[in-house]
């Protein structure tokens, strides 16, 4: 057996995280497939292309019925149309409640193909098999699944639990480096809101290519961190997973502008300089640590500003994020590294100059 870590994710459904190195050529070590009828493998076009096969002849191997639902690349395959079609495609090859779903791709095909798994026959069981590192250090961990709606992204979803995460490290060699700085925005997001530890590692980091090793720590910190949030928050009721979005409100307001080019990634990583932004204004944030969190993002060829965007848009766009509550938005801000804080109130004027200073 390939050697991993387990994490055990105490929740509403108890899932296990597997990370290790190969893993995904040996499934059946790491997941027990014997109690399903059948096994749908649910994964998009270049997925498909580069490990499709592979994972479909391992999982043919258990001996169960397998069949597999492609979805085209990018957040355009996060519809309800989609949906509709995974529920055509599961009713076309007679899965029923024992049938398992595995979600074999980056953050779009796991919120889409949870949400089917969640939705489907009031719901089956999924496998998340995440390969890229946004997915597996975030998306695929929390049971956060659903689908873009009326250009507001996530608008329609649940809260769904895997079964498993099985976590292949080694499939992050054939992520081009535009997404590995995608994935690392999200790293980068977890350092600032709850680890200074991660943090400094980063920060001493020379150049930006990651062993396998490395690699290793990385997801297991941060997969380690969301899960005690999660333990503590599973369905956002206390706020305490507010955490989690930190630099997503101005992120998710960038990826709905038309103007904004850049991927999650990116959009994170510009909404974190106006969280790190904003907290300095509000003096919670110190200036050196301001300067800091800029250098550490460009290090990893991240954007630190959204020079053409319109920012009467952006803030807008942030009155429909999921954290608003009456016509409020509460943010999640910083008081200095590893230290994020949550639910707090920021006047417009300021979230207004932040970002008419980094849309300039």
């Amino acid at each position: 057996m390939k050697s991993s870590h387990v994490i055990k994710l105490e929740s509403s459904r108890q899932c296990s995280l597997i990370v290790g190195e190969g893993i995904i050529e040996h499934l059946d070590e790491h997941f027990d497939f014997s109690g399903y009828s059948s096994i749908v493998l649910v994964t998009d076009t270049n997925v498909h292309r580069l490990y499709g096969r592979s994972v479909l002849a391992t999982l043919r191997a258990t001996g169960q019925k397998v069949s597999f639902f492609t979805l085209p690349t990018g957040e355009r395959a996060k519809s309800l149309s989609t949906v509709e079609r995974g529920y055509k495609f599961l009713l076309a090859n007679k899965v029923d409640r024992k049938g398992l779903i595995c979600a074999l791709g980056g953050g779009v095909v796991g919120d889409t193909a949870g949400f089917i798994a969640a939705s489907y026959l009031r719901g089956i069981d999924y496998l998340q098999l995440p390969t890229t590192l946004l997915a597996q250090v975030d998306s695929s961990l929390g049971g956060k699944v659903g689908v873009n709606f009326e250009g507001k992204k996530n608008m329609v979803g649940s809260f769904y639990q895997p079964t498993a995460i099985i976590a292949d490290v080694a499939l992050l060699r054939s992520l081009p480096p535009a997404e590995m700085r995608h994935g690392l925005a999200e790293v980068i997001k977890y350092a600032i809101a709850m680890d200074e530890g991660l943090y400094r590692i980063l920060e001493r980091k020379e150049g930006s290519v990651f062993g396998t090793a490395e690699l290793k720590d990385i997801v297991l910190r941060c997969c380690r961190l969301k899960a005690d949030v999660i333990e503590v928050d599973e369905t956002e009721k206390t706020g305490q997973r507010a955490i989690l979005n930190f630099g997503h409100t101005v992120g998710h307001a960038l990826e709905a502008e038309a103007g904004f080019k850049g991927n999650h990634g990116e959009a994170v990583a510009v909404g974190i300089i106006a969280v790190a932004k904003i907290s300095q204004r509000l003096g919670i944030l110190k200036t050196d640590d301001v300067e800091r969190i800029k250098k550490l993002i460009a290090k990893f060829g991240l954007p630190i500003a959204c020079a053409g965007v319109n920012p009467n848009r952006l803030i807008n766009a942030t009155r429909f994020d999921k954290k608003t509550t009456s016509g409020q938005t509460r943010w999640v801000l910083v008081e200095g590294i590893g230290q994020g804080i949550t639910g707090q109130a920021v006047a417009e004027d300021t979230v207004r100059k932040v970002l008419e200073e980094l849309s300039r």
